[in-house]
């Protein structure tokens, strides 16, 4: 299992990407925001696929703990991005968030990249305190207070999705790395009634959660996304209606080639292609757990936990909001939905768990010819 680890979480990518590339190129065709271009979207996300694939490559080659000793300033500069995003000229506002900046043709999302950075600092954070990483205050307490100014650049944006990530994957980290399940799980409460009691303040937000409470009641409100995303889910049946034959992409559902493509995934190709894609997903995660497990130290072990936790997390989420199962928040599907930043995010995950399993690897081929110098 361990030689194949990675061949099955490049098999578990490949197939994502090869699926959302395709239902880019059915859902495009009818996007209002498609500059006119039916395969608009598809164009963009191969080029973003790309410059993805060559940071996960460059990844796959750099030794882990590189990364990880430079930590603090990887997330400095992720930081100084997302305050570059708050800036008028340089940031760019759509529906009232300013999460964007302006890359020539493309747009860059910070707040992605301020996720891998959270990840690998929490892994210096692990690193340097880990003879004290089971007392609360080094453990849990100081590494969140110093991820407090990221998370509220994003809270100003305003992106609660993408601060309630933040500290989600540095919990897992701490978690991984030593510190003490009962105050974190205090702190993991704490910041989620924080959340909600912030996001009762903004309008939308309150509104969001209302609808989320009782969908029916406000099917032609603030709960006609997570509505027409049901009557998607359901219109596709066991066999799906086709591909490229789906009725909800075309006027009804709002952002259908990005939070919102698994429901036209299920509309198009059915309920056994959308059990496929959670499949898919757990196998990713179990892959990449399992590499993590085996990393050669406690570094490389909770660097490889954070790196799966950005893709597997992100998947359950938008599983829950497109089901109605959790809140509306703005999470695309890793590798599927479309979004270059977040591709390009979830590719350097992998190519930091390659780079792991390299390593793991090459001390299991060392050890077996040590066997076999013995023997001889």
């Amino acid at each position: 299992m361990g030689r194949n680890a990675a061949y099955t979480l490049i098999a578990c990518v490949a197939g994502l990407v090869g699926l959302g590339l395709i239902m880019l190129a059915s859902v495009g065709a009818f996007s209002p925001e498609n500059r006119g271009q039916p395969l608009f979207f598809l164009q963009r996300q191969g080029l973003w696929l790309a410059v993805g694939v060559g940071v996960c490559a460059a990844l796959s080659r750099l030794d882990p703990k590189v990364l990880v000793s430079r930590g603090l300033w990887i997330l400095a500069g992720a930081v100084l991005l997302v305050v570059l995003s708050l800036v008028p000229g340089i940031g760019k506002t759509v529906k009232g968030s300013a999460r964007w900046i302006h890359l020539g043709p493309f747009v860059l999302q910070p707040g992605e990249f301020l996720k891998l950075a959270t990840v690998i600092f929490c892994a210096m954070w692990v690193q340097q305190k880990k003879d004290r990483m089971s007392s609360p205050w080094h453990g849990l307490i100081l590494p969140m207070l110093i991820l407090v100014l990221p998370v509220l650049l994003l809270i100003r944006q305003p992106d609660l999705g993408s601060a309630m990530f933040v500290f989600a994957v540095a919990a897992v980290v701490l978690f991984v790395g030593g510190a003490p399940l009962l105050p974190l799980g205090i702190f993991g409460m704490v910041a989620v009634v924080g959340l909600i009691a912030l996001a009762m303040t903004m309008p939308e937000r309150m509104g969001r959660l209302i609808a989320f409470l009782d969908p029916e009641a406000h099917q032609s409100g603030e709960g006609y996304q997570v509505t027409q995303a049901l009557i998607a889910l359901g219109s596709g049946g066991t066999q799906g209606v086709g591909l490229g034959r789906s009725v909800q992409k075309m006027v009804y559902l709002p952002e259908a080639h990005t939070d919102f493509i698994f429901p036209i995934v299920g509309e198009e190709l059915g309920l056994p292609a959308t059990l496929a894609v959670v499949a898919v997903f757990l196998l990713f995660t179990v892959m990449g757990a399992y590499i993590a497990c085996h990393a050669r130290d406690t570094t490389g072990m909770v660097l490889g936990a954070g790196a799966t936790s950005l893709v597997g997390l992100q998947a359950f989420a938008n599983f829950g909001v497109t089901t109605g199962i959790l809140p509306p928040k703005g999470v695309g599907l890793p590798f599927i939905s479309y979004g270059g930043s977040n591709l390009v995010l979830c590719l350097a995950a992998v190519g930091i768990l390659l780079s792991l399993h390299r390593q793991a690897q090459y001390r299991e081929e060392a050890r077996s010819r040590r066997l076999v110098g013995g023997r001889r």
